[in-house]
C-alpha cells in the first residue's frame, strides 16, 4: 500500500494526541495502512501492525506545527491565537490565583519554596525588589526541579538567599504575540516564559497553561 508523507505524519500526530503513543513517521505509515486495511475487511476482524520507530527524533519536525505548515502537511484554519487569549483563559480558570508571583533575590530559599507550594506553581521569577516595575527588574528564576535537587542534597540550603540558587531569567514574550512565538520555548527545554506588555511583566505562562488552553480551544 502506498502511503503519502502527509497521511503518515497526520496519523503520527494523531497517535500522540489520541493514544499517547510517541511514534515516528514510519509508525504513522504503518498505522495508516492498518486503518485502511481494517476498513476493507470490516468489523469482526483483528488487524495487527508494528510501530518500528519512536518519535523523539521528530519533535522539531512532525510534531512542530510551524514545520508542518511550512512543508504543506497542515493547513492553518484561522489566525493563530494571541498570548493574551491564553492568559485570559488561564485567569478565568484559576480564579483568585495571581497571574504573576515573584520572589526577591534577598529572600530565603525556604520562603521561595513556601511561596511555590502556596500557589501550586513550579516556576518562579526572581526580582531585584518588589513591587516589580519593569522587565529589567527580573534577574533570575527558580524552578521546582532545581530546588528539589538542591534541598535534597543540602538541607541547610533552605536558609540561603535565593540569589545563590537562581538560574537565568525566563524568556520573555509580548502579550500581543501569536502563540507560535512561544511554542518553541515551551515545547523544547523551557517550561515557562514571562509575558510582558511593553516593559511591564504581566504573568508567567507555563507549558501546562498552553496545553490546557489548546485542549479547551480544540
Amino acid at each position: 500500500m502506498r502511503v503519502s508523507d502527509r497521511d503518515s505524519f497526520l496519523v503520527t500526530r494523531r497517535l500522540a494526541r489520541e493514544e499517547g503513543i510517541l511514534a515516528g513517521g514510519s509508525g504513522g505509515t504503518s498505522v495508516y495502512a492498518m486503518l485502511e486495511t481494517a476498513r476493507k475487511h470490516g468489523s469482526g476482524k483483528t488487524i495487527l501492525t508494528t510501530i518500528p520507530d519512536g518519535g523523539r527524533g521528530y519533535l522539531s519536525k512532525v510534531f512542530d506545527d510551524n514545520w508542518m505548515l511550512e512543508h504543506g502537511f497542515l493547513e492553518r484554519r484561522g489566525p493563530a491565537p494571541r498570548i493574551e487569549e491564553v492568559l485570559a483563559y488561564k485567569t478565568a480558570s484559576n480564579g483568585a490565583l495571581p497571574d504573576l508571583v515573584v520572589c526577591a533575590a534577598h529572600e530565603k530559599i525556604g520562603a521561595a519554596v513556601e511561596l511555590m507550594q502556596r500557589y501550586g506553581i513550579s516556576q518562579l521569577p526572581v526580582v531585584r525588589h518588589e513591587p516589580l516595575e519593569s522587565l529589567a527588574d527580573v534577574i533570575g528564576s527558580l524552578n521546582e526541579r532545581g530546588l528539589l535537587d538542591r534541598v535534597f542534597r543540602h538541607p541547610d540550603s533552605l536558609g540561603e538567599d535565593v540569589a545563590a540558587a537562581m538560574g537565568p531569567p525566563l524568556p520573555a514574550v509580548d502579550a500581543n504575540a501569536p502563540v507560535d512565538e512561544v511554542f518553541a520555548d515551551l515545547s523544547g527545554g523551557g517550561a515557562a516564559v514571562v509575558v510582558v506588555r511593553g516593559e511591564k511583566p504581566l504573568a508567567v505562562l507555563t507549558r501546562s497553561d498552553l496545553l490546557e488552553y489548546l485542549a479547551h480551544a480544540g
